[in-house]
């Protein structure tokens, strides 16, 4: 199981009131928008596809006897 990370965010009062709106619009806490939107962003910039498309050259570079499937 992957180890969760705690990050801290500063928000405006603005940006806080936006944030309680989107959640409770949404039905989930604001941490579950903030990760979600997070995810959103990354799919929309295409960095989840270079985050595996990276991890899957260092995996091939230090276990060059690997192949995927």
């Amino acid at each position: 199981m992957a180890r969760k990370c705690v990050v801290k965010v500063v928000l405006s009062k603005q940006q806080r009131e936006i944030l309680i709106v989107i959640s409770t619009r949404l039905g989930i806490s604001a941490s579950e928008a903030m990760r979600t939107a997070l995810m959103d962003y990354a799919k929309q910039v295409n960095i989840i596809t270079e985050t595996i498309h990276w991890s899957e050259k260092q995996l091939k570079d230090t276990h060059p006897n690997i192949t995927n499937s």
